[in-house]
């Protein structure tokens, strides 16, 4: 069951780095940069709560984590 949940935080995390390229694809979003990075974090917390981990990792650390990623 371990190896499950690891793999779906990867694949979440992966998933959710590719959302800034798709947005700057889209004409006229207006959002920023930073938006764009709360949009990915909060994004990333949705699927990791979706495929139910229940790691110690709280969505602070996650935004925390991958704000430093900018």
């Amino acid at each position: 069951m371990a190896r499950e949940k690891a793999w779906a935080v990867a694949f979440a995390r992966q998933l959710a780095s590719e959302l800034p390229a798709a947005a700057r694809e889209v004409p006229d979003l207006g959002l920023t940069s930073r938006q764009i990075n709360q949009l990915r974090v909060a994004f990333e917390n949705r699927l990791v709560e979706s495929m139910g981990e229940d790691s110690d990792e709280t969505p602070t650390a996650v935004a925390d984590r991958t704000a430093n990623q900018l």
